[in-house]
Formats: structure tokens, C-alpha cells, sequence
């Protein structure tokens, strides 16, 4: 058995579920940000009101979460948007290419959403923008992935 087929049937890709809870996705998250001690009934509101999807790798071996990413959808006025967060991978886990994977799934289910919008809606050339803000630091990996640099993000604490 080949490197790749070990690593195919040792992670699987799919939709956050509430299982994962116990599996380490807040850890994985905390690799990213501060997570708050969030008890379980909290994270199922929160996983049952997601406004979009969290897609994660599981290591089906050790019963883990290897990585995360969330689609956060949002009406505006006029379009739909589509936002890329809370991209992060455990570091035990970096360098496997899960990130790179996950987005192309993500891209392919935006694509499968506004296909089915645009049939509703009769729009039939409508253009997908997939946005996420980044620290300079990961600049450089969303730009391998096909993102461009597009204006000036700020932010201020309040």
C-alpha cells in the first residue's frame, strides 16, 4: 500500500458533526485562537445555528480532528456572500495538504449552492467570490491557493 492510500483511508473530509465535539475540535481550533471553555449543549446551539458550514479532517485512527475550516454565509442586500474562517490545521498534522483539500470542497459546494440559486433566480452568469481575511504570516499560503490580495482589511478593538 502506497503513502497516499494510508493517507486516504486514515483521514476522512467531511461536514463538522456534533460528535466531533469529543474528538478535538476545540483543540484543534485553539491552534488558531483562543477558544472559550464552551460546554457541549453551548457547541450544539452554535453547530445547530451556523449560518453555513465547518468542514474538518477527522484521523479516523486516533479519533481526532486534524484540521477545520468554516464557510460562513451571508444575505446581503444584493448577493450572496461567501466567507472562508477559522482556517486551521493541528501542528502535529501541518504539511499534509488537508487545507488545500478542504478548500477545493468548499469551492465545489459554493459552486453547487449558487448553481442551484441561479436556477431558482434565473441568474444564469453570476460570479463566485470566496473571500477570507488573513495575518500577513499566511499570506503567502492562500496566495499558492489561488487567492489575490483585493483592498485593505482593518480592524479596531473595541
Amino acid at each position: 500500500m502506497d503513502n497516499q492510500t494510508q493517507i486516504q483511508q486514515q483521514f476522512i473530509y467531511r461536514k463538522l458533526e456534533l460528535e466531533d465535539y469529543q474528538k478535538g475540535f476545540l483543540l484543534c481550533l485553539s491552534y488558531l485562537t483562543k477558544t472559550p471553555d464552551l460546554p457541549f449543549e453551548k457547541f450544539k446551539e452554535i453547530h445547530n445555528n451556523y449560518p453555513g458550514f465547518v468542514y474538518v479532517v477527522e484521523d479516523v485512527q486516533a479519533k481526532l480532528i486534524a484540521s477545520t475550516i468554516s464557510l460562513v454565509i451571508e444575505q446581503n442586500i444584493f448577493e450572496t456572500k461567501y466567507y472562508i474562517e477559522n482556517v486551521v490545521t493541528h501542528p502535529d498534522y501541518r504539511g499534509k495538504g488537508f487545507v488545500r483539500e478542504l478548500m477545493e470542497i468548499i469551492k465545489q459546494d459554493v459552486r453547487d449552492l449558487v448553481k442551484k440559486e441561479n436556477i431558482e433566480n434565473g441568474n444564469e452568469n453570476k460570479q463566485i467570490s470566496l473571500e477570507l481575511y488573513c495575518k500577513k504570516e499566511t499570506k503567502g499560503l492562500y496566495e499558492k491557493l489561488g487567492f489575490q490580495e483585493d483592498g485593505f482589511i482593518a480592524s479596531k478593538y473595541v
